[in-house]
């Protein structure tokens, strides 16, 4: 399934997976994802342009999220070696995530430059040449395979995450079971992975640090901690937004649900499935 690495020497076995993750993504976003949404719900043809756009970058999203998340896992599962050697064991399931990550988000900047007054923030373009810069590296030369499967773990709340959107647009309360299921589980997932799992991932950096196979890394020791400690505070700040939105829309339900009790009439459930409130 690997091997054992002993010097970081320049790759570009991966390069044609990343081209390809870059051709597909923006393929999808532009051909696939609005021929086939416009098929499966009517709601998308009554969308603005602007809309679509955001519905188009989140199909892609997700899609590149079940992907990434799938391959994450089964390294997780059955790829033991990467975590008794977590820096110079060369993981090329690993390798091939990166390479699709690379390739995603750099036609993510494409289309986010392009549509920046619609889809663009600041802290995507911080987040995403972050990602690529150290992703990079494990592509290329193969190392700090265990790290970068590690921190693959945040995709699994992506879904969560576009799917909220989805939900809104296709006209369910926010007050709905769904919604609110949504929400909750979308907090609780970006927490598991994004937040939960930062002190294990920064004790193991711990433990290697200062060790002679992390002096072997040279400059590429800055991808273990720099890089990674941007992203952190990446998802600390999206994590705050999550929690506020998510605390706000249970407290909601919390109310629409006493207001159905107390009344008991069909007026109150009318409210809680009619359309989603102005963000």
């Amino acid at each position: 399934m690997g091997r054992p690495l002993k010097t970081a020497e320049f790759d570009a076995t991966y390069y044609p997976a990343a081209a390809v993750s870059f051709v597909f993504m923006l393929y999808l976003f532009k051909v696939l994802s609005p021929k086939i949404s416009a098929r499966v719900s009517e709601r998308y043809n009554l969308l603005s342009a602007e809309q679509q756009v955001d519905w188009n970058v989140r199909v892609v999203s997700t899609v590149h999220a079940t992907l990434v998340s799938s391959m994450c896992a089964y390294s997780l599962i059955y790829d033991n070696e990467i975590s008794e050697e977590p820096i110079w064991w060369d993981a090329p399931v690993v390798r091939t995530s990166c390479a699709i990550v690379v390739g995603y988000m750099a036609a993510d900047l494409v289309v986010m430059t392009i549509h920046y007054k619609h889809i663009g923030e600041a802290f995507y373009f911080f987040h995403h040449g972050a990602s690529m810069y150290a992703y990079y590296y494990v592509m290329t030369y193969g190392v700090l395979a265990y790290f970068a499967n590690y921190r693959l773990i945040a995709e699994f709340s992506t879904p969560f995450v576009n799917q909220r959107w989805f939900l809104a647009v296709l006209g369910s309360s926010k007050s709905s079971p769904v919604f609110v299921g949504n929400g909750i589980a979308m907090a609780v997932t970006f927490f598991a992975v994004r937040i939960a799992v930062m002190p294990v991932y920064w004790h193991k950096v711990y433990s290697v640090y200062g060790t002679e196979p992390f002096n072997r890394l040279g400059h590429i020791q800055l991808v273990l901690v720099l890089t990674c400690a941007v992203l952190d505070i990446i998802n600390l700040f999206w994590f705050f937004k999550i929690f506020s939105g998510a605390r706000k829309v249970l407290a909601m339900f919390l109310n629409n649900e006493s207001a159905v009790s107390n009344s008991g009439s069909s007026v109150s459930l009318k409210n809680t499935f009619g359309h989603p409130h102005k963000e």
